[in-house]
């Protein structure tokens, strides 16, 4: 893609062709899913028709976190609730009673509808996907919903938006009683909190450093963006335009909340403005979040009731900061972007991590966490992964920017 098409048409059909297309991945979708191969982002199928159901009151638990006016018209209908489910899933208790036309995002599992209403649409989708098996239960729907009316509450009281932005997963339904007792569905806006006057374009962070499937011979987006703004401090333009709304925000997020984002190419979408510069990070996605309860009950903020840090089988604080931080940020995202940098400028991968390693370090608070010495990751590979517990082995590695 070229970087100026983004303004040519509709931004969000540009943000879901970024989600599906420019996503590099590796080896084949059915070497790491349990999905049919025909629910492929990056298949052959245009479109996925979402199947729903509309619930009474009493066969359902309404969660929400300020939805906006249009998205709850849109879910209530007459009395009753839609209730959506992915199609490779079966609900066969609950009444079909129609479909909804979606894309699906690079998680698969969330789609977006093609209209007339836009929303993402979080499924319960109980298979196995890359390293987990990727269910949308009443606890994690609640985690979700709990995380976003923190967001809020953060940039109600701080000028983290200069930098910051979420899209709020503002309202999910539980299904109660049957079969499917406790199968949720998180519906998150497509308009980031805080919202801005001008129009811009959400691409995921992946976006940036992946090749495009279907326009091999165009440069990555990061390599277009630092050309056309960085001039001659292209490594400079780099870090502080691309990077730092990534550190910025995992460093206030921390030691501001006590919130530990999973910052990874594909929850951290890049925001870009009319003139095709970066403006701010866009996080999604909270089901995963951890928190420090050490850092929240010190600043007399609520605790959450799952993903607490060091309180599961497997892990510490420490670890679960490193596998966060050096893992889901840093070699899942900093480093590939990192080394498709240097593919195009004069720079070793060395310069750029410190480089980033350096800005890091300059953000107040930055150290407001204990890291190990070394670096932590998962104990098993992806395809080795049973269940949804995880073990965290030290791999006596130096992290690369920190």
């Amino acid at each position: 893609m070229k970087l100026v098409e983004l303004f040519s048409g509709n931004k969000l059909d540009k943000s879901i062709y970024a989600e599906r297309y420019i996503n590099d991945r590796k080896g084949r979708f059915e070497d790491y899913s349990e999905v049919d191969a025909r629910y492929d982002p990056q298949g052959s199928e245009p479109y996925i028709d979402l199947p729903f159901t509309l619930l009474d009151a009493n066969r359902c638990l309404i969660l929400t976190s300020e939805p906006s006016n249009a998205l709850l018209e849109w879910v209530h209908v007459g009395e009753k609730f839609r209730f959506f489910w992915h199609p490779d899933v079966s609900r066969n208790e609950l009444d079909l009673v129609g479909s909804v036309r979606t894309q699906p995002t690079s998680s698969t599992r969330t789609l977006l509808t093609e209209g007339p209403y836009r929303v993402y649409i979080k499924t319960d989708l109980n298979k196995k996907h890359f390293r987990f098996v990727r269910r949308l239960q009443r606890s994690s729907v609640e985690h979700s919903i709990a995380v976003c009316r923190d967001l809020r509450d953060l940039c109600k009281e701080s000028a983290i938006e200069t930098f910051y932005g979420f899209l709020p997963e503002s309202l999910g339904i539980i299904l109660l009683g049957g079969e499917h007792e406790g199968s949720g569905v998180l519906y998150r806006e497509t308009i980031p909190i805080p919202s801005t006057d001008d129009t811009r374009v959400l691409i995921p962070y992946h976006s940036l450093y992946a090749t495009d499937e279907n326009r091999k011979g165009d440069e990555p987006l990061l390599v277009q963006i630092s050309k056309l703004h960085g001039q001659n401090r292209t490594l400079e333009y780099f870090v502080s335009a691309i990077v730092a709304p990534l550190l910025e925000t995992w460093v206030r997020l921390v030691s501001k909340r006590g919130l530990l984002p999973e910052l990874h190419g594909q929850n951290a979408l890049i925001e870009i403005d009319s003139e095709l510069k970066p403006r701010r990070l866009i996080h999604r996605d909270f089901q995963g979040t951890y928190s420090d309860s050490r850092i929240r009950r010190a600043a007399g903020l609520m605790l959450f009731a799952k993903h607490i840090a060091g309180s599961e089988r497997g892990t510490t604080v420490e670890s679960q900061y490193s596998n966060v931080f050096d893992g889901m940020l840093g070699r899942y995202l900093l480093s590939r972007m990192a080394k498709t940098f240097c593919a195009y400028f004069p720079y070793s991968y060395r310069n750029v991590c410190d480089a980033i390693k350096s800005y890091h370090r300059g953000i107040d608070d930055w150290n407001a966490v204990t890291f190990p010495r070394t670096t932590y990751r998962f104990g098993s590979s992806a395809k080795l992964q049973i269940g949804n517990e995880v073990t965290l082995m030290d791999t006596g590695e130096e992290p690369e920017f920190r």
